[in-house]
């Protein structure tokens, strides 16, 4: 039996390597490289990176089917992840539900059966934990096993590398926060958006206070990029981005979720009629005119509303609800 990797597995990891190197020195784009690649490389059912903030391993990029449960948070204290890192060894869980150092609960949340967790150090720096799984058990080997961890020192390397880029540029305040903000508009990025969520969900137990998920996406970007070339595309959504945050109330959470997608969360004590009223009235104030090297371009938004808990007592219902309103508003303006 086989206990090194093949030639052509040498050779995706080499790949990968140089890719990984030769990226732009973000954290959010090589998290999200490192987390797809991996899952690529040990044909796995997705991928997460999980990075260390105070007590909790919070999820901050996700690919395949760990995808929707970007902003999970889980204690590092019992689980499989933080054990990784405490003894900074390469674990492999291969049965969920037969294994005791693993959060069961945790396991079935996500979907998975069997994982490879691989702990990321740079020196004695501490930058997080890669996990690679599957929805099946004992799904995994020895060999992917072996590259993954051929792969970590690369993947360690990249990240501490492009946090000193950053600290030099006095772009952030820590490894966290570069993880959890968009590096083109400086607000939240989708990550640090379910994170919020997830967290306000769970805080309304108990709590009176509304909470309200608002859709907005840019119907003019396409056409902007196209006549004017990207630059000018990424001056516009980041416009839009600073129009909007400085519309918005001291306490609700603006995202940028990818692309020309932004999410804003709202929990405030008024009913949810003058929470829509309030959008509203920002959804059109936030249009306008904007200037870009003497070209006039035009900021156009389409937005949609859902609210906890008449639309949905979960993330996944409130983000669709507020979807569906945002492109049902999308189709009435084109209407008009």
């Amino acid at each position: 039996m086989a206990t090194s990797p093949s030639e052509s597995t040498l050779e995706q990891i080499l790949k990968i390597q140089t890719e990984l190197t030769a990226a732009k020195p973000e954290i959010p784009l090589l998290l999200e490289l490192l987390t797809l690649r991996s899952k690529e490389l040990v044909s796995g059912d997705g991928a997460v990176f999980e990075l260390v903030e105070g007590e909790d391993l919070v999820y901050r990029a996700a690919s395949g089917s760990a995808s929707n449960q970007i902003g999970l948070r889980l204690k590092v204290t019992g689980s499989f992840s933080g054990l990784s890192l405490q003894t900074k060894q390469t674990l492999y869980c291969i049965d969920s539900e037969e294994d005791n150092r693993v959060n069961r609960e945790a396991c079935r949340v996500v979907g998975l059966r069997s994982m490879i967790v691989v702990p990321l150090y740079f020196d004695l720096e501490v930058l997080g934990v890669l996990k690679v799984l599957s929805a099946k058990p004992g799904y995994f080997t020895d060999i992917d096993v072996h590259s993954l961890n051929m792969l970590s020192g690369t993947m360690a390397a990249v990240l501490h590398n492009a946090y000193r880029w950053a600290e030099r540029e006095k772009r952030l305040q820590s490894m966290s926060y570069l993880a959890s903000h968009d590096s083109l508009t400086g607000i939240y990025n989708r990550s640090a958006f379910y994170d919020f969520l997830r967290r306000g969900i769970s805080r309304l137990q108990s709590n009176p206070i509304s909470l309200t998920v608002a859709m907005f996406d840019l119907d003019g970007l396409k056409q902007v990029n196209d006549t004017y070339g990207h630059a000018a595309g990424d001056f516009y959504i980041a416009e839009f981005a600073k129009r909007l945050s400085n519309l918005i109330q001291e306490h609700d959470i603006l995202a940028r979720l990818g692309g020309d997608e932004f999410g804003l969360l709202s929990m405030s004590p008024e009913p949810k009629e003058s929470v829509v009223s309030f959008l509203s009235n920002i959804s059109k104030i936030v249009e306008g005119e904007v200037v870009f090297e003497s070209n006039t371009l035009f900021i156009k938004t389409s937005f949609g509303v859902a609210h906890y808990p008449d639309d949905g007592n979960n993330l996944d219902a409130l983000i669709a609800k507020a979807d569906e309103r945002m492109y049902e508003n999308k189709r009435e303006r084109k209407k008009n």
